[in-house]
């Protein structure tokens, strides 16, 4: 049942797609505490963190970023209650916004893998499961089962105003 709601929620939702733009801007970064750790590769920071790149925003309690040997970011673990995230589409006038206990972002799938009380909102319609992976590169939302979710897929389109 719950996968002709997503057809139609992926359907009735504009093609929109993160600004290739943010992925040239600086990486920001800011928390209450940093560790770095050259031998196992990664870097914790907590409390209050905030990354930002271009119009890509994620503010968490805890990120852990798991580096490539040329030291570029291969996963970064997001953890908050809720950690949430926000990026402008293009040909959008309102954010895409998400926000879960966890969020996994893989570099090379370009992919977000929220998890624990999800919620992708884009505009006023809202996409919630226990599991949702957004394809970044393909503006694509996938849950439920096919994912691994344990939840129903519960969505919420509001009609076209114009």
């Amino acid at each position: 049942m719950w996968i002709p709601l997503l057809w139609l929620f992926i359907l009735l939702s504009p093609p929109s797609l993160a600004l290739e733009s943010d992925q040239q801007q600086p990486l920001y970064l800011e928390a209450d505490d940093a560790e770095l750790d050259e031998n196992r590769a990664i870097s914790i920071y907590k409390g209050h963190v905030l990354i930002r790149q271009g119009t890509l925003e994620i503010h968490a309690d805890q990120v852990t970023i798991y580096h490539r040997e040329d030291r570029q970011p291969e996963r970064i673990v997001a953890l908050g209650n809720p950690a949430t995230y926000r990026q402008a589409l293009e040909g959008e006038t309102r954010p895409l916004r998400a926000q879960a206990q966890r969020m996994e972002y893989l570099t090379e799938k370009d992919e977000i893998i929220l998890i624990g009380q999800a919620v992708v909102y884009q505009g006023e319609d809202s996409f919630r499961n226990d599991r949702i992976v957004y394809d970044r590169a393909h503006a694509r939302v996938k849950a439920g089962a096919q994912v691994q979710g344990k939840e129903r897929v519960r969505i919420l389109i509001h009609p076209d105003q114009r």
